[in-house]
């Protein structure tokens, strides 16, 4: 699994709670110390949108991005990653601000996502 926008490590917790994946937090900040000692977890320091998995990490790789960022970046980063067939499963959260969330961006996203091949 691929945690992208990691921090403080909820999202990581999960995966290795529950379903004992090894983890690949990655954010600008560091995961919570329990998780930064945990031997299933890699945690990877930088940019969560210019991450870009390795083929070592196998054909049955789940990303999941809970990143702090506009709609717009949430649909570009769905795109390269659907686009590139990086991921066989995903979960991403899109962040909206104020009173009316931008729905239009949403349906970018799933069509985007429904695009390259992916069930959404």
């Amino acid at each position: 699994v691929v945690d992208l926008g990691a921090c403080p490590g909820g999202w990581t917790a999960v995966m290795r709670r529950y379903f004992g994946c090894r983890v690949i937090a990655v954010d600008r900040s560091q995961v919570d110390s329990t998780l930064m000692k945990d031997k299933m977890v890699e945690f990877v320091k930088g940019d969560a949108f210019a991450f870009e998995p390795s083929a070592e990490m196998g054909d049955d790789l789940w990303m999941i991005s809970d990143i702090i960022a506009y709609p717009e970046r949430v649909t570009e980063l769905l795109n390269q990653w659907c686009g590139e067939k990086w991921a066989s499963n995903m979960i991403v959260t899109m962040k909206f601000q104020g009173d009316e969330p931008d729905l239009d961006e949403l349906d970018r996203a799933i069509e985007i996502v429904k695009g390259h091949g992916y069930h959404c």
